[in-house]
């Protein structure tokens, strides 16, 4: 039983678009919630935030969205998954450039081809399913059609705030995060955003290692969504793949080291010593 509790549960991949679908939802007179959640942390999500209805979205990495829609399910809430889709190939090239996406290898920084591969996992379980899926350059093209055909899956009335964007940000409950091309791109609506952002499809730049992985872990999903099944890689693009930063640069790393003043201070002073290091790795590796 819900109890009432209803929660929209909306996901994508880093670099999906789903921050701007996001805002658009929140600008509902109905709804109130997160613009983009932390996507390390299960969050205790309050149903105050709603008006009535909870509105929370966060990014595949960390969890599957699926994970994600059982866990909140088990907390009591009824929920209303959405997940956003994006070509992969221009989803890999943005990702790849952005500061605050680590290819690492802890769980709270997953090598970029594992969190490729989770969300490839619930766009399998949503097909499977029946449950909405939204693809990102449906809403380029025909951005009213697109939101309209989601909230009818989502079993929501039309609202036209979720176009013409009357809301403020400070009326909006949680908007502490957000990838930082949308809030400098933001326009006063959806479509005057959209004319702003708007570019002609060229090749991502990829390395030739990546786009081959990429073309064949997704082949059927780029065939299902209308995505070319396979591009050609740009002969000036590099043939080494993405590399896996070293576990110094991962924000694990960083932890442990302020529980560590001393080996805190002589990182910061750059200095190393190869035996604390090995021993340090031992301990929290």
């Amino acid at each position: 039983m819900s109890n009432g509790k209803v929660l929209y549960l909306c996901a994508g991949t880093q670099s999906s678009g789903s921050t701007l679908i996001s805002w658009c939802f929140l600008q509902r007179c109905d709804m109130n919630g997160v613009l983009d959640a932390d996507n390390d942390i299960l969050a205790e999500i309050s149903p105050a935030l709603g008006q009535p209805y909870v509105w929370y979205k966060t990014t595949i990495g960390c969890f599957r969205l699926a994970e994600m829609v059982e866990h909140y399910e088990d907390e009591g809430w009824e929920v209303r998954p959405l997940l956003i889709v994006r070509d992969v190939r221009d989803v890999w090239a943005s990702v790849l450039k952005k500061p605050y996406v680590s290819n690492g290898m802890t769980a709270e920084d997953p090598p970029v081809r594992l969190r490729m591969r989770r969300f490839r996992e619930d766009w399998e379980t949503f097909r499977r399913r029946g449950w909405p899926i939204l693809r990102f350059e449906s809403v380029l093209e025909s951005p009213r059609e697109a939101l309209l055909s989601a909230c009818e899956q989502l079993d929501l009335a039309w609202d036209e705030g979720m176009i013409s964007w009357p809301k403020r940000q400070s009326q909006i409950a949680d908007t502490r995060h957000g990838n930082p091309t949308f809030w400098n791109t933001r326009g006063g609506g959806l479509l005057d955003t959209l004319d702003q952002g708007r570019q002609k499809r060229r090749l991502p730049h990829l390395p030739a290692d990546d786009l081959e992985w990429l073309q064949s872990e997704f082949r059927e999903f780029n065939a299902a969504n209308g995505y070319p099944t396979c591009l050609e890689a740009d002969e000036a693009q590099d043939d080494a793949s993405a590399y896996i930063i070293p576990f110094e640069a991962t924000r694990r790393y960083k932890w442990e080291l302020r529980r560590k003043p001393v080996r805190w201070l002589f990182a910061l002073l750059g200095i190393r010593d190869a035996k604390l290091d090995q021993r340090f790795l031992k301990r929290t590796g």
